[in-house]
């Protein structure tokens, strides 16, 4: 699974969300946050998060679509 992670962000230019990669392997959102950070921990992914612009005190629904992985 994790080579899949891998090959699908080097087939893709630019950085996927968490839901994009989730959809694209098949796997819930709370089962890839681990194995991303694995990958990134080993140098294979880059992590990208974008800043929540909605002026909320927390608690984003939408976590998932804010944090980007790119191949390294």
């Amino acid at each position: 699974m994790l080579s899949r992670i891998v090959q699908l962000l080097n087939e893709r230019s630019g950085a996927l969300s968490v839901q994009e990669i989730s959809l694209a392997v098949g796997i819930e959102s709370s089962a890839l946050h681990p194995m991303l950070d694995m990958l990134e921990r080993k140098g294979k992914v880059l992590k990208v998060e974008l800043p929540c612009k909605t002026g909320c005190a927390g608690g984003c629904t939408q976590a998932d679509s804010m944090i980007f992985y790119k191949a390294k």
